[in-house]
């Protein structure tokens, strides 16, 4: 049984790391930040409306793949490597197509303040982290009781680092096709997302990678896609930054 404080500790662990990620991103922009109602409101609809809606459409569509692949089952390539494709699918294609669609609206809820290059970034990535805070709680809770306080631990800071920076990120280029559009008239809002369900699908392939070899026994097949998948995350939240400041210096007064 968790007690009232260590589930309260377990929340706080989830949701710090990707609202100090929202701090970091918003503070990036030095000349006429954006207002944190705004930024919060993305940070909301994140880390509540679009997980339920990508919960629900991901149940759905995973339900059809699966009736799909039993189908399928006679074919002797797909019963050898079947969850190797299941991985793949799932992770790949389902995961990133919805998530990333339902996070996008969460540019949408604060478009009235778009009115820079940059806050497309802002808002965009706020999304995601208020997604990520979201789901690395869910999956905290599901380390914890399958394997305990180490298992929960482990899951956080991994989760933490990488899944959260690659959820802000993706989405900010989601934001950034939509503000692109909107201030200077190039690109679209549906760029945007291609770009930000490329970067999920490979980030989600890329931890996949235990899966997909899985009867391996090297160590470095989990131990590699985990320092890569760190590192991509990083990096990534890294660019989204640098894009900040490029177009804040050339919007400035």
């Amino acid at each position: 049984m968790i007690s009232l404080l260590f589930l309260t500790i377990i929340i706080l662990v989830a949701f710090i790391p990707s609202l100090i990620y929202v701090v970091m991103v918003r503070n990036t922009e030095r000349y006429r930040r954006e207002p944190w109602r705004a930024v919060m409101k993305s940070f909301f609809w994140g880390a509540t409306f679009a997980i339920i809606i990508s919960l629900i459409i991901e149940i759905a569509l995973t339900y059809f793949y699966s009736q799909s692949i039993d189908l399928l089952r006679g074919y002797e390539f797909i019963a050898r490597h079947k969850d190797s494709i299941d991985a793949i699918i799932l992770a790949g294609i389902i995961a990133p197509f919805v998530e990333e669609g339902a996070k996008a609206y969460g540019v949408i809820t604060s478009k009235r303040y778009i009115d820079e290059v940059e806050d497309g970034f802002i808002y965009g990535s706020s999304s995601g982290f208020g997604f990520a805070a979201t789901e690395n709680l869910l999956y905290e809770i599901s380390a914890l009781l399958s394997g305990g306080i180490i298992a929960w631990a482990m899951v956080a800071f991994i989760r933490s680092i990488a899944s959260a920076l690659l959820h802000g990120s993706a989405t900010a280029m989601t934001g950034f096709g939509y503000s692109y559009k909107h201030i200077a008239g190039k690109g679209s809002m549906l760029h945007g997302y291609g770009v930000a369900v490329a970067m999920h699908s490979s980030f989600n392939i890329i931890a996949s990678i235990p899966i997909i070899l899985a009867g391996e026994n090297n160590p470095l097949i989990y131990l590699v896609p985990l320092l890569i998948a760190v590192v991509y995350g990083i990096s990534a939240f890294k660019y989204i930054r640098g894009k900040i400041r490029y177009f804040d210096k050339r919007s400035r007064p």
